[in-house]
């Protein structure tokens, strides 16, 4: 069970994948409240596909939601969700707090890509995700934030949210993101622009030639705007978009087509995407 304080819940989940002869198995599971795992798949023979489950109904102001995932080298493991994480408004101004670290060893890789998150207007959410990388470690993972639902044209008109994205290797910082978002800044020209839902996408291990690969096969588009930029070895891709299906179609296209040159691997797209 969960702990649960003053109807708020805190869950934690723990993943740790390593490497048998044979394929990259989960060595150690551990979960606290509502996160939770199904059973892992192969549909690439020796690399892990795990579905994460977030908390039926999802999650309310004064929740704590933490993931902590870890690979032993020369482990291959891919996360995904079946659904969005939806974060509800909350009340008395509790914050709701979603923390995500992955450690990745040298020569393991790691691929984080879960559906979007559905921020309700009310919310009052701090968000941190931090991936620390060692050695020659891979890594891609997306991250895209839908606020208020603007297929009924519900705009975020209010609540506080603040973000954290990190990613170091071997210790050292290589992008720091912050973000403070509330319903004043939704417009600003140099924030989000008016567009409600938004996107990061990070691929380490690349080189110019992958860069220039992903710029030559994207392309701007009325219904979103994007950058691409190289910081060392990786490519960050940002994206805005009115509808979150926009941006996650153009980040799995570009997973396509970088997987093969950064993994050694072509595309195994999930299953769940296709429900």
């Amino acid at each position: 069970m969960g702990i649960s304080s003053e109807n708020s819940w805190i869950a934690k989940l723990e993943l740790h994948f390593s490497k048998s002869k044979s394929k990259t198995f989960l060595s150690k599971r551990k979960h606290v409240g509502p996160l939770t795992i199904q059973r892992p798949f192969y549909p690439e023979g020796d690399l892990c596909h795990l579905y994460l489950l977030h908390p039926p109904g999802g999650v309310v102001g004064g929740d704590q939601l933490s993931i902590n995932v870890n690979t032993d080298a020369n482990s291959f493991s891919l996360i995904t969700t079946p659904g969005a994480t939806k974060v509800y408004r909350s009340s008395d101004h509790k914050r709701s707090i979603i923390n995500q670290n992955f450690t990745v060893e040298n020569d393991s890789s790691l691929e984080w890509l879960p559906m979007e998150t559905i921020i309700f207007p009310g919310a009052e959410s701090k968000f941190s995700t931090k991936f620390s990388l060692f050695g020659n470690a891979k890594v891609a993972a997306w991250e895209v934030q839908c606020l208020g639902r603007p297929a009924i044209n519900e705009s975020f008109d209010s609540g506080n949210l603040k973000f954290s994205f990190e990613l170091w290797r071997d210790d050292v910082p290589v992008l720091l993101d912050k973000l403070k978002i509330d319903h004043s800044e939704l417009n600003n020209s140099i924030g989000l622009r008016g567009y409600p839902v938004f996107g990061t996408f990070i691929i380490s291990n690349t080189d110019r030639e992958i860069l220039d690969l992903v710029r030559s096969k994207t392309h701007q588009n009325k219904d979103y705007v994007f950058a691409v930029t190289q910081i060392e070895d990786i490519i960050v891709i940002r994206c805005l978009s009115n509808k979150t299906h926009l941006i996650q179609d153009f980040f799995r296209n570009i997973w396509c087509l970088i997987r093969p040159s950064v993994f050694d691997r072509e595309a195994s797209v999930p299953r769940i995407w296709a429900t």
